[in-house]
């Protein structure tokens, strides 16, 4: 009998052997899959010459890439249940990361110029000036009665093509004082340098990577869920290709969630107002990271003292330059409006509704920026009447939050969905884990703008990213509304 006992260890030893190898040759060919795709990205992006006519650029084969790597990144992650859970998991998902990282370090932005207007701000930033006092535009005059400083003009002068690239020069700086640290860190690196950008928001991405282990860590999750955020397509391209700058506010606002979950309220606060200080949207989730300590005034009026005394300091400068509509703050708060669907759909009833009832004194864009307002604050509100149990529920009401800035926003930009990312590293759902697939789709825009076709996409394929979304939110609410919540472990990548 001992033989046959033997012989079943060895044939189970087999068959685990066997399994492993096949799993990591899985994970190995989606991993070089993921690099290839990048890497045909990175030869694809020398199209994107900022010079270059927007019609001549190859926009439906760079948006054909990423949908292709969001669906190669949901295969990935559908797979994690069966990845195993040990120290070479997470290696192999941080090395295949830095790969890409790395492969785009030199690559050429593509179809985005927001990052102009950071080389632009660093320098001013650096160099001893408010970035709030004055536009690009009055940087550029060169008459007699201009009031620029002169240091500032010959900023301008040094700076090359990068203030004539600047978009909206005619308006101040939108960006708080947190973002301006970190601009002035690449321009103190390299002045004038995109690759020194990227280094810098390199550092921030790491320093994310870093806490959401932590974070994985201490909850007692699996740590290869990193690869959620680390190997996120939309982040890739949007952070280390076009440069977009919400990765900084990563660090900050996740940091403030885990030192609420670990009791520290107090710094929490002052985390969060750090990441207010990078963007405006952290400070909703003032409400569920003090909703523990409701009953306790002291430390409740304590932690509001020091957030509100880091946010005022930080906002003193943009004060100080003025709120008027020569303001990034206020041009952007009454005017943008890109890639959005629901928020469309509030514009148009709004407007409806005011014809209807005779008034012409109100905008139907503005009224329904009002209605998504009160829509928001009521959701927070709903997120924080309750106690919060253990830790991981704080992470999701957070995500639950952050979710609902992006769908109900007028500006629905893909790199503004980096934000719920590294939640979705701790609470994953399959409904926001799509947009990964599907905000790709948001490229077609810039094919149809160059043949004057920009309604195909803002009336039509607007559509085909955020219908399925909005579906299986609904699927996921009503299910959970019946108490069978799919398990994190394993069903969270399988809605259906």
């Amino acid at each position: 009998m001992s033989g046959i006992r033997g012989n079943h260890k060895i044939a189970d030893t087999n068959l685990h052997s066997l399994w492993l190898f096949q799993e990591y040759l899985r994970w190995g060919l989606i991993g070089l899959s993921f690099i290839s795709l990048h890497l045909l990205f990175v030869f694809t992006s020398l199209h994107f010459a900022y010079e270059r006519n927007l019609a001549e650029k190859p926009t439906l084969l760079l948006a054909s890439i990423e949908l292709l790597a969001g669906a190669l990144y949901l295969a990935a992650i559908h797979t994690i249940r069966n990845k195993p859970r040990d120290k070479a998991s997470l290696l192999f998902i941080i090395s295949v990361g830095l790969i890409v990282r790395a492969a785009l370090l030199n690559s050429t932005p593509a179809l985005e110029d927001d990052y102009y207007r950071y080389l632009w701000d660093g320098a001013v930033t650096a160099n001893g000036i408010n970035p709030y006092a004055y536009a690009p535009d009055q940087a550029m005059e060169d008459t007699p009665s201009s009031k620029v400083p002169h240091v500032l003009r010959n900023l301008a002068v040094e700076s090359g093509t990068v203030i004539q690239r600047v978009n909206h020069p005619n308006l101040r700086t939108i960006y708080p004082p947190v973002a301006q640290i970190a601009f002035a860190s690449a321009y103190w690196l390299q002045p004038w340098s995109i690759v020194a950008w990227r280094l810098t928001l390199f550092l921030f991405d790491s320093a994310t990577l870093v806490i959401l282990i932590m974070i994985l860590r201490t909850l007692g999750l699996p740590l290869c869920w990193v690869s959620v955020y680390y190997l996120n397509p939309v982040l890739l391209k949007e952070i280390f290709n076009s440069g977009h700058m919400d990765v900084v506010v990563l660090p900050f606002v996740l940091g403030a969630v885990f030192l609420a979950a670990r009791r520290k309220y107090e710094w929490a606060a002052i985390s969060l107002a750090a990441a207010m200080g990078v963007k405006v949207w952290p400070v909703v989730f003032l409400p569920i990271v003090l909703r523990p300590i409701l009953g306790d005034l002291r430390r409740l009026l304590l932690s509001l003292f020091f957030f509100a005394l880091a946010g005022c300091a930080m906002f003193l400068p943009i004060y100080i330059a003025g709120l008027n509509t020569e303001s990034g703050f206020i041009a952007y708060g009454q005017q943008w409006e890109m890639n959005d669907a629901l928020f469309m759909l509030f514009a148009w009833m709004s407007a409806f509704i005011l014809k209807v009832m005779g008034i012409t004194a109100l905008d139907g864009k503005l009224v329904a920026r009002i209605v998504v307002a009160l829509m928001l604050a009521t959701w927070v509100a709903w997120l924080a009447r309750k106690k919060i149990g253990e830790s991981v529920e704080l992470f999701e009401r957070c995500l639950l939050v952050v979710a609902a800035i992006f769908l109900l926003s007028p500006v629905q930009f893909p790199w503004y969905y980096t934000w719920m990312v590294p939640f979705l590293a701790i609470r994953p759902r399959t409904s926001l884990l799509l947009l990964t697939a599907l905000l790709p789709l948001y490229y077609l825009r810039f094919h149809f703008v160059a043949r004057d076709e920009a309604s195909v996409f803002d009336y039509g394929i607007v559509w085909l990213e955020y219908i399925p979304v909005w579906f299986l939110l609904v699927v996921e609410w009503y299910r959970e509304s019946r108490g069978s919540r799919i398990s994190p472990a394993i069903g969270a990548f399988l809605l259906l």
